[in-house]
């Protein structure tokens, strides 16, 4: 499904509030209220899940009215193992965006436990779902609720899929500013090691030995970002630059997550601007979106680039 122009202009209003962002719960909250805000769905969540700890939190919105935790977080808790993506979450790896509901394939869900016990007292009838994992051994997953009045449909998966990469970004700038976690391309690692990164079929030949931490590896959506950005001329640290623009990063964010002084930012930020042919951040980012997302056509540019 091809999103329209509002709907683009509408998800950068969001990933300008993430930006905002001042610790991994706040982004959370800043997440689901975006997508809440974004979408006509029942409701929406960030959930931030250790398995092997058995700790969750999550941030909705709505938020969970008063007693709703104790009144269905045991239910939850009691029957998690029945979800229909239960065992991709298992997985620790990146799922979705991806869709299930009741009225669909997983049918035969609506006579567990937990949906019986859980989702359908809450109305919830099927989710579009999208998790990826952090580099701190945890999984964050981010539902669209829909109910009867709320179906999902493919605008939410198609606004979901969009706006999936920039928000795994957005995460990481976060959380490392938290002290959690190294850019997965690592700082220092130079133009030609990224390139062969690029080149390479096998993520496990992304860099060289000791050039990554242990088990971070450049996932397939980064690498296709990445390199739609050196098609279009970038070097891989204004690619690296230009994706945290268009995650919302101020300039300030970015100096620390790659640390790298300010002023070295803003010649970078010169130099994409140079490149792609653009004069504000709004418009990198639109690019970005354009570039990473091709079927946004040149929805984006036309009324960015010239405010």
């Amino acid at each position: 499904m091809q999103l329209e122009a509002e709907d683009y202009a509408a998800i950068l209003d969001v990933l300008e509030s993430v930006a905002g962002s001042h610790d991994t719960r706040d982004y959370a909250a800043r997440v689901s209220a975006g997508l809440y805000r974004l979408l006509p769905c029942q409701g929406a969540s960030c959930t931030e899940i250790d398995v092997t700890g058995r700790r969750v939190v999550a941030e909705p919105a709505p938020p969970f009215p008063s007693g709703w935790i104790a009144q269905y977080g045991p239910a939850f808790e009691k029957f998690a193992w029945q979800h229909p993506l239960f065992e991709k979450l298992l997985s620790g790896q990146r799922v979705g965006p991806i869709a299930w509901s009741v009225d669909g394939a997983e049918r035969s869900f609506a006579r567990t436990e937990l949906y019986r016990s859980f989702y359908e007292p809450n109305g919830v009838r099927s989710q579009v779902v999208l998790i990826f994992p952090t580099a701190h051994g945890t999984s964050m997953v981010i539902t669209i609720d829909c109910a009867a009045a709320h179906p999902c449909g493919q605008r939410e998966a198609a606004v979901l899929s969009t706006i999936a990469p920039l928000l795994e970004n957005s995460y990481r700038l976060v959380s490392r500013a938290e002290g959690h976690l190294v850019w997965p391309f690592a700082d220092g690692v130079q133009d030609t090691t990224v390139d062969q990164a690029l080149s390479a079929p096998d993520p496990a030949a992304l860099a060289p030995a000791g050039a990554q931490p242990a088990g971070i590896t450049i996932d397939d959506a980064q690498l296709r970002a990445h390199k739609a950005l050196r098609s279009a001329g970038l070097t891989a640290r204004q690619a690296e630059i230009a994706l945290m623009v268009a995650s919302g990063a101020a300039t300030s964010q970015i100096a620390m997550s790659l640390q790298i002084s300010t002023g070295t930012v803003r010649k970078h930020l010169e130099a994409v601007h140079a490149t792609l042919g653009v004069t504000s951040r709004a418009a990198v980012a639109a690019t970005v979106m354009r570039l990473v997302h091709p079927e946004a056509a040149d929805i984006l540019l036309r009324p960015l680039v010239s405010g």
